[in-house]
């Protein structure tokens, strides 16, 4: 299952999206924001350059915002984007 969702606090947009998959190992997600930091495939029709989340951080950080990744194995993953909100 795939949860998303997006609320405001104070002048802080954020913008999570959770999933209830198999989670991210620790050591795999050190390397996750990181250039060509590709994790090995689980299927061989999937390929994975390792650059999406590297251009998400870098996107989301020139607005001034943050991204983070929380996970636990066998429970899933949470991404979540802070952002300045509007005046």
């Amino acid at each position: 299952a795939i949860t998303l969702g997006a609320d405001i606090a104070g002048t802080t947009a954020r913008i999570f999206v959770h999933d209830s998959g198999p989670g991210i190992p620790p050591d795999v997600r050190e390397q996750l924001f990181q250039r060509f930091g590709a994790t090995a495939s689980t299927s061989d029709r999937q390929s994975n350059t390792g650059l999406g989340l590297t251009f998400c951080k870098l996107a989301v950080e020139a607005h001034g915002g943050t991204i983070s990744v929380e996970s636990e194995l066998g429970r899933g993953t949470r991404f979540e984007v802070r952002l300045p909100a509007a005046r």
